[in-house]
């Protein structure tokens, strides 16, 4: 009953921030992204929840394996179901499993822990993607083919990492210029 409660405040909590979450969702439209959920023990030894989006910024090579630098924006709730606050912080995840086609990416994004509003939360593993065919004209198509036809050979991973980053790159939203 407790985790339900939490749950719930925890998607109040999140609505209660929809307006920030819609201007995102318009800027970020072209991105790599999960949706994340992580837990934590809490001050009364509970388990409390957080709850959001990830965005991918970029990858990297750390320890000789492929990683994402993501962003993770969304909120976090006790066991109580007393909203802690808003999340807005990078993470840095595991990247194995990826795949693309000329429309679609798609990777598994490792288990992950980071420390958030001074807790130790816990990063479940998620599916990361991005399908190019959303909105009116396809987009990335031509680094999307590229990003799989290096991936149908034994590519090392930094440059799996490069593959991606222009992905990564070629997706972003561009400033859009005033006149």
């Amino acid at each position: 009953m407790t985790r339900l409660f939490a749950l719930t405040a925890l998607s109040l909590a999140v609505h209660g921030f929809a307006g920030t979450v819609r201007a995102q969702e318009a800027d970020e439209a072209g991105t790599i992204t999960a949706r994340v959920r992580g837990t934590f023990q809490d001050r009364t030894a509970g388990l409390g929840v957080v709850s959001g989006d990830m965005t991918i910024v970029r990858f990297e090579i750390r320890s000789g394996e492929l990683t994402a630098v993501a962003k993770i924006v969304g909120a976090m709730a006790d066991s109580a179901g007393n909203v802690l606050g808003p999340v807005d912080h990078e993470v840095i995840v595991p990247v194995a499993n990826v795949a693309s086609t000329c429309n679609q990416l798609r990777m598994d994004l490792g288990a992950a822990d980071a420390d958030l509003l001074g807790n130790a939360v816990h990063f479940d593993a998620q599916v990361a993607g991005y399908d190019s065919r959303n909105g009116a004209i396809p987009k990335a198509l031509g680094v999307l083919c590229a990003a799989g036809e290096l991936l149908r050979t034994k590519p090392s991973p930094a440059s799996v990492a490069n593959a991606l980053n222009g992905i990564v790159a070629e997706i972003r939203p561009k400033p859009s210029v005033s006149r």
